[in-house]
């Protein structure tokens, strides 16, 4: 499934890698590099978006930032989805389901969480063709389910 709208590779982010896009951090370089290359708007579905707002929410719990900064930093997020810099794709969710069924049986082997395979299963049924992570399990299953997987 297509539905950036254009006919180059699609690359989709897992929440290790977009949070890159917001915070410099090691690697950030690398992603905004790959991001920068892309003709095409990001994906980004309800699950990613959740779980990058949490993100955002657990740095202040930690510590590591203020709620004043994540809050700014959560406009600017919502300024660049307002500008199409990522575009929402349609989702079947029988199909997401059935996807995440058939890549949980790596399971026992690699020891993904269910998120984890929710990301790799819509990568694949929306059609991208790159997944980028920082999470070598989820590298792990991204391969086993075909999608090229960028060194890092």
């Amino acid at each position: 499934m297509r539905t950036a709208g254009g006919a180059g590779e699609m690359l989709y982010l897992d929440t290790s890698a977009f949070l890159k896009l917001y915070f410099l951090e090691e690697d950030s370089k690398a992603v905004n590099d790959r991001v920068m290359s892309q003709s095409e708007p990001l994906p980004l579905w309800d699950f990613q978006e959740a779980e990058f707002y949490n993100a955002l929410r657990l740095k202040v719990f930690w510590g590591d930032h203020t709620e004043e900064e994540i809050n700014h930093l959560l406009q600017h997020f919502q300024r660049r989805k307002r500008k199409g810099v990522y575009f929402v794709p349609q989702i079947d969710r029988l199909d997401l389901m059935e996807t995440f069924r058939d890549l949980s049986r790596h399971t026992p082997e690699l020891g993904c969480r269910t998120l984890d395979i929710f990301h790799v299963a819509c990568a694949l049924v929306i059609g991208a063709d790159t997944f980028m992570s920082f999470d070598q399990r989820q590298k792990q299953l991204a391969k086993r389910a075909g999608l090229s997987v960028p060194q890092g």
